[in-house]
């Protein structure tokens, strides 16, 4: 009976132990993916101006059709890049 009650008690200790470090995992986890966000909100944001900068150069020497397509074709090979990357990042 003894030991059975040394038992219980070393599950309950384990328990415990468990739960706080699934509690301090678990922070860890929120804090990474807030801070995930807005890196990722940062990153866009950056894209978005040097997009937008290039279309402001292009313009300036070429005809706004001209810039236009251009920069289409480079945010189109930014995007197929981006795709790659992931693609290889999840196999």
């Amino acid at each position: 009976m003894e030991s059975l009650a040394r038992f219980l008690v070393a599950v309950t200790e384990l328990f415990e132990a468990e739960g706080v470090a699934l509690k301090r995992q678990l922070v860890r986890l929120i804090v990474a993916a807030g801070l995930g966000l807005i890196i990722f909100g940062l990153v866009v944001a950056g894209l978005g101006f040097l997009l937008f900068s290039l279309f402001r150069v292009l313009a300036a020497r070429l005809t706004p059709t001209g810039a236009t397509l251009t920069l289409g074709v480079v945010a189109m090979s930014l995007a197929w890049g981006a795709i790659l990357y992931v693609r290889r990042l999840l196999r």
